[in-house]
């Protein structure tokens, strides 16, 4: 009887001056991506659709198009991380950017992965500010005794300086009156007691929640298919209310779709469609979708796809921007950074072009099954054999 043993092994890469294996091995992208080259003109498109959003307040939208592994996902990873890392709640204009892996079947896949996405600390921290928010609102125009110092209101409420009984009842009538959404304004203003929050962020995220605990938190219904769009617009009203400038809903993989039974992706694109028009100003929607789906969709369904000012495509990759996301990749792992694409050579760098038709997922994945056979056959450097021996099996 044949046995395995796992056995664990570093390779040592430090013969090419570099630390580890910088590719992904499967051409996935990260999730927080700090390379991106050869695509700066969707960058452009996209820039300007999300500044006009920040801006001018008025919402504005792009579809990304692309085959499969020309980047679409890496494009929607790389603007949530950086936008995350720019305009946290802490700039000056703080800007909520979610991602949706793919759309599901209804608008309620997509408002619960939105909501997994921006994740449970995010939402009970905005949660608590909005109750600080009240506090100070209420301190201001006396109704409550204790001075409420301007964006600390959640720190004296944990510190004791206003009892939170105090403020409750004002913030749940104060945010149903913005939102007319009453359970979901008990839910969210819920989630910052931490006897209620997990029964409460389950709610918010559309999880079904059962009938008991639902009475415990005042509850009617679950958030559904219908009532999900009223939910984003309340949670876009509460960002709004601390401060946000804009919601940022990146929608991945848009072309399962197809996938869908044609009543519904006809429900699902007059959902998304609802969003738009009920939503015009704060919004935008950037979404991922392979190109033949898109074309189907702008044939068919105009009321949707006209709502979607700007289109983007990402192209395949030619071969000088080929050598420089090799060079990008690799100073992730150099111990010396610099603009050298060794240990690849010009004739294995011709031959992964040739062979990935510069598609960028397979310029990563055979760059990183490269690297690792010329490591194991104490090669100098990549060269063009090893890039065939690869192919050819």
């Amino acid at each position: 009887m044949t046995e395995f043993t796992l056995t664990l092994k570093n390779k040592d890469y430090s013969k090419y001056g570099l630390t580890g294996n910088p590719f992904p091995f499967s051409g996935v992208p990260d999730e927080h991506p700090n390379v991106y080259i050869g695509q700066d003109e969707v960058l452009t498109k996209i820039n300007s659709v999300l500044s006009s959003t920040v801006l001018t307040g008025q919402s504005n939208h792009i579809i990304v198009t692309g085959s499969y592994g020309n980047g679409k996902s890496h494009t929607l990873k790389f603007i949530k991380s950086h936008i995350r890392d720019q305009f946290s709640e802490k700039s000056d204009t703080p800007i909520c950017v979610g991602y949706v892996s793919q759309p599901g079947e209804n608008f309620l896949d997509i408002y619960t992965k939105f909501m997994y996405d921006l994740g449970y600390s995010f939402v009970k921290h905005i949660s608590q500010e909005y109750l600080g928010l009240i506090a100070y609102q209420l301190s201001k125009e006396g109704l409550i005794e204790e001075k409420i110092r301007k964006g600390q209101g959640w720190k004296q409420i944990e510190k004791g300086d206003v009892l939170i009984s105090d403020i409750v009842p004002k913030a749940i009538q104060r945010l149903n009156d913005g939102i007319k959404f009453v359970d979901y304004t008990r839910a969210f203003i819920a989630l910052s007691y931490e006897e209620n929050s997990i029964y409460s962020w389950e709610w918010l995220c559309g999880e079904g929640v059962e009938y008991t605990k639902r009475q415990e938190l005042s509850l009617g219904k679950n958030i559904n298919d219908t009532n999900s769009i009223r939910a984003l617009g309340s949670l876009k009203f509460i960002l709004k209310e601390l401060g946000f400038s804009s919601l940022i809903l990146l929608i991945d993989e848009f072309e399962y779709i197809e996938t869908l039974p044609s009543l519904k992706k006809q429900k699902m694109l007059n959902y998304l469609r609802h969003v738009i028009d009920l939503n015009g100003e704060g919004l935008s929607l950037i979404i991922a979708c392979a190109p033949e789906v898109w074309q189907n969709i702008v044939a068919e369904y105009h009321a949707f796809s006209e709502r979607i000012g700007k289109e983007a495509n990402l192209k395949p990759l030619d071969q000088e921007k080929i050598r420089m996301l090799l060079i990008s990749y690799l100073n992730n792992k150099r111990t010396k950074k610099n603009d050298s694409f060794s240990p690849f050579t010009e004739r294995s760098i011709e031959q992964i072009y040739i062979h990935s038709q510069g598609n960028t997922r397979r310029v990563i994945s055979l760059s990183s099954q490269a690297l690792d056979v010329s490591l194991d056959l104490d090669k100098k450097s990549i060269e063009q054999d090893v890039l065939i021996s690869i192919i050819s099996n």
